[in-house]
């Protein structure tokens, strides 16, 4: 756990109350840079770089803090590109859900030459320039939210232009269907 908030408090706002997070879409090249979790929750898991926001932190400030943080990188702050909610099972104390609301910023380096370097919490990084098929959905969300396409893996049988994607309007079940 961080230091600025004891582990027993920490287990009663989880118990209690949603969290508010940040979390960054680092756009380069046409790429949107994921790391692997080394902690609960979606340990093991390809994510977008972020996490709480400290009180009387703005959002931006707090996206700043997570990109420098998390992988390195001193990176321009652009718009809100997303907001949802997770809320996970696997939280790091045992039958402890972890509800989090989730602003989620478009960001670019400040230099093309930086290179991303993972903190203790990652265990690597990636860029990515589709959505994988395989990834959780609201990972996918944010990606999508930054533009890039879905891969042709998500949708094997024929291509979609998800612009007018081949579904009968009145039939929303199409939605649920895509990854």
């Amino acid at each position: 756990m961080d230091n600025w908030i004891k582990d027993d408090l920490y287990r009663s706002i989880l118990e209690n109350v949603p969290i508010a997070c940040v979390d960054i879409c680092i756009v380069r090249d046409g790429k949107v840079l994921l790391v692997t979790r080394k902690d609960a929750p979606a340990k093991g898991r390809l994510w977008v770089p972020g996490g709480r926001v400290h009180k009387g932190e703005t959002l931006r400030d707090t996206a700043v803090r997570k990109a420098k943080e998390e992988v390195g990188l001193e990176c321009h702050v652009g718009p809100i590109i997303h907001t949802a909610e997770t809320i996970f099972e696997d939280g790091p104390y045992e039958g402890v859900t972890v509800h989090s609301i989730n602003t989620v910023f478009f960001m670019y380096p400040k230099s093309v030459h930086q290179e991303p370097k993972v903190d203790k919490h990652h265990r690597g990084c990636t860029w990515v320039s589709s959505i994988p098929p395989d990834l959780d959905k609201y990972v996918r969300d944010c990606l999508a939210a930054t533009g890039l396409d879905y891969s042709k893996e998500c949708f094997p049988l024929r291509e979609y232009d998800l612009r007018t994607p081949p579904y009968d309007k009145d039939n929303l079940e199409y939605w649920d269907r895509l990854p």
